[in-house]
């Protein structure tokens, strides 16, 4: 089957996780230093407007030495109830700079992500990438495949047969290509599919 066909693995966006962003949430008053609050979070649909999720929490940043924050919510029937804890840096124009803490890897993040309901945590726990990148990578395969065929005397469109081999090349030399070519089709493809779930 051709390369085309096969369907590869994909990150998980941004864009399509649940995003905690400390700095907004602080902005919005949502979460406040020096105040315990509660209340609900709620996501809605770029494209559309409605709800996506809605989330219970709970906050009590007046002790900066023992902030955190409470999620509530439920996942297929089942109820998740856990704390993120928070601390704080001094920049070095003053101030304080919140911080989250990566309840899974311990590192400080300004924002945390959930994919399918699981805990919130820091991109690189869920291998989450920017759609703009996955973007960028399916141009770079797609360029890389191109000019391959360039190089060996056809044309750009990768959908015609790979070029013959070019006079005065040696044959492992035209295999190596074609390989290089098969990788870079292979890249893209899976590109497609995951942005397009074929």
């Amino acid at each position: 089957m051709p390369s085309w066909f096969y369907r590869g693995q994909r990150k998980n966006t941004v864009e399509e996780a649940l995003t905690l962003n400390l700095s907004r949430l602080i902005k919005q008053g949502s979460i406040v230093p020096g105040k315990h609050v509660k209340g609900q979070l709620t996501w809605t649909s770029s494209r559309t407007g409605d709800v996506t999720a809605t989330i219970g929490y709970e906050a009590d940043l007046f002790n900066k030495e023992d902030a955190w924050l409470r999620l509530i919510y439920t996942v297929d029937g089942e109820t998740r109830d856990y704390r993120i804890y928070l601390t704080t840096t001094v920049p070095n124009y003053g101030g304080l700079r919140w911080w989250f803490i990566c309840p899974i890897t311990g590192d400080k993040t300004y924002t945390l992500h959930t994919v399918g309901g699981r805990k919130f945590a820091s991109r690189k726990v869920y291998n989450i990438g920017y759609q703009s990148q996955q973007e960028s990578k399916l141009y770079g395969s797609l360029t890389r495949a191109q000019n391959i065929r360039e190089r060996l005397g056809g044309s750009c469109d990768v959908t015609e047969m790979f070029p013959s081999r070019p006079k005065g090349m040696w044959r492992r030399t035209h295999w190596r290509w074609f390989l290089k070519y098969e990788k870079a089709l292979g890249n893209m493809n899976s590109q497609i599919g995951g942005r397009f779930k074929l």
